[in-house]
């Protein structure tokens, strides 16, 4: 059986696709209100979107689900909306044990995705792994934010590694980025984080386009 497998940054976790799913992501932002529910994870905290989300999760029998098996997918895919409007994505495909196929779909600007694609670098097809995702609390100036964190491990639980020259190059790339905004006037906090943030879509995607033709390779020659 095929399951389509998104990460829910409100609930924290990931969740097969349905109908029953799209209900209670609805009721739930419909009770708690835009405002609260664009602030994203909020832990136990009483009316926030997390704990409203997951009080419907749990009435409707939805659990989070654990995500092992095969490594024998990994894709980009852009989503086009009636507006013209492109969503990057990023595609990975397990096949479970039970011979079930999941498909993780991830928003390539997300904490989550681009995690996993610098971890995704070091994988091979057909090696079993587990890819788990959270939410991770970070301070910052007595605020705090929430971030995503990701992880992939292999069959004896050792955790994948980063590419880290890819990571190093990106950070470089990205001050880059601010060093010439600034230098032509461009002070704007905003501006800038939105220019570096695009960066890292654009990096990211260009990994995952060498990730994927090793995939397809594999692919052809079984």
């Amino acid at each position: 059986m095929k399951h389509l497998i998104l990460y829910s940054t409100i609930a924290g976790g990931f969740f097969a696709q349905s109908e029953a799913l799209d209900a209670a992501v609805a009721r739930s932002r419909e009770e708690v209100g835009e405002d609260v529910w664009k602030r994203g994870f909020s832990g136990n905290a009483r009316g926030g979107a997390t704990a409203v989300l997951r009080s419907y999760l749990d009435g409707a029998c939805i659990l989070p689900m654990a995500m092992e098996g095969l490594l024998n997918y990994v894709n980009y895919r852009e989503n086009i909306d009636g507006n013209g409007n492109v969503y990057p994505k990023l595609r990975i495909g397990l096949q479970a044990g039970n011979d079930d196929q999941y498909t993780i779909s991830l928003d390539l600007k997300s904490d989550v995705a681009q995690r996993l694609i610098v971890k995704l670098n070091n994988c091979l097809p057909g090696e079993w792994v587990k890819i788990s995702a959270w939410p991770s609390p970070i301070e910052r100036a007595g605020r705090t934010f929430i971030n995503h964190a990701a992880s992939i491990k292999d069959a004896d639980g050792t955790e994948i590694p980063v590419s880290a020259d890819f990571s190093t190059k990106l950070k470089e790339e990205c001050t880059k980025v601010d060093n010439a905004l600034r230098a032509v006037g461009v002070t704007d906090v905003k501006v800038i984080a939105t220019a570096k943030a695009n960066k890292r879509i654009e990096s990211h995607k260009e990994l995952l386009l060498k990730i994927r033709a090793v995939f397809v390779s594999e692919s052809e020659r079984v």
